[in-house]
């Protein structure tokens, strides 16, 4: 499995462009809209919360 590196995110006029570097330094980039935007960082909260959790 490859290892999120870094990422990184970009505004354009109607879109956002969400970019995904590997450790190996592959870029992938995905066109997003700001509800799909939304989801992911709701997502990533909540496992975030989760993790807090678990860990008291």
């Amino acid at each position: 499995m490859k290892q999120l590196s870094k990422f990184a995110i970009e505004v354009r006029e109607t879109d956002f462009v969400l970019r995904l570097t590997d450790d190996e330094g592959e870029v992938v980039e995905f066109a997003t809209s700001a509800d799909q935007l939304d989801l992911v960082i709701d997502a990533f909260n909540d496992l975030m919360a989760e993790a807090l959790d678990d860990e008291d």
